[in-house]
């Protein structure tokens, strides 16, 4: 059209304009012949998921009974040898979804016949760091390998400063901590848990 005036938009039978082809005569990025117009509509609908299935305290036992058998299963395979009879004390200083990493408060308990296959094993996952991060926020010393099937009470939630009691392991990976269980508790943990109406509590 002369003086660049927009194309009429193409009508129906009726002379009504077709649906999603008003403003086919714009011009311009993302406007050309009606580019872009509903496109993806439909797209990331929210979908129904089912809400789980509450176990019974039966399934919840068995389980339970199931990840200890396999973990057994797996301590065998990695031929491991408890090293110390008492609990040392130490602290968690990085939590994953399975496990975590201990420091020892004194590393002289750490028993002397695992101390260089302690080094080597943290000086190999220090190795493997990449994009200029650190091997557990760049925590000095070395740390335990702490699995969570290792824990043995149950009211202890790991996380980053949570003190903890465990007993030393070695076997074919490394050296790892076990039987892990809670350590005196921060004051600031008692602080803030203090008016808790089941009292004080480690998270």
């Amino acid at each position: 059209m002369p003086g660049g005036m927009p194309m009429p938009a193409p009508t129906d039978a009726d002379g009504e304009a077709k649906p999603g082809e008003e403003n086919s005569g714009r011009k311009g990025k993302g406007g050309g012949k009606g580019k872009g117009l509903g496109k993806g509509w439909g797209k990331g609908k929210w979908k129904f998921v089912p809400a789980r299935k509450e176990l019974t305290p039966e399934e919840i036992e068995e389980r339970r009974k199931v990840k200890v058998e396999r973990h057994d299963e797996r301590t065998k395979t990695e031929e491991r040898k408890v090293l110390t009879e008492e609990h040392i004390e130490g602290e968690v200083v990085q939590r994953a979804r399975w496990h975590a990493w201990v420091k020892p408060k004194d590393p002289s308990q750490i028993p002397p016949e695992c101390r260089e296959q302690l080094a080597q094993m943290n000086a190999e996952f220090r190795a493997k760091v990449t994009d200029g991060r650190a091997f557990c926020g760049g925590v000095e010393g070395d740390v335990l390998y702490l699995a969570v099937a290792d824990i043995a009470e149950e009211s202890v939630f790991l996380n980053a400063g949570l003190p903890v009691k465990f007993k030393v392991y070695s076997d074919v990976k490394g050296v790892g901590a076990c039987d892990v269980v809670a350590g005196t508790p921060l004051k600031w943990l008692l602080r803030e848990f203090e008016d808790a109406p089941e009292g004080p509590r480690l998270l």
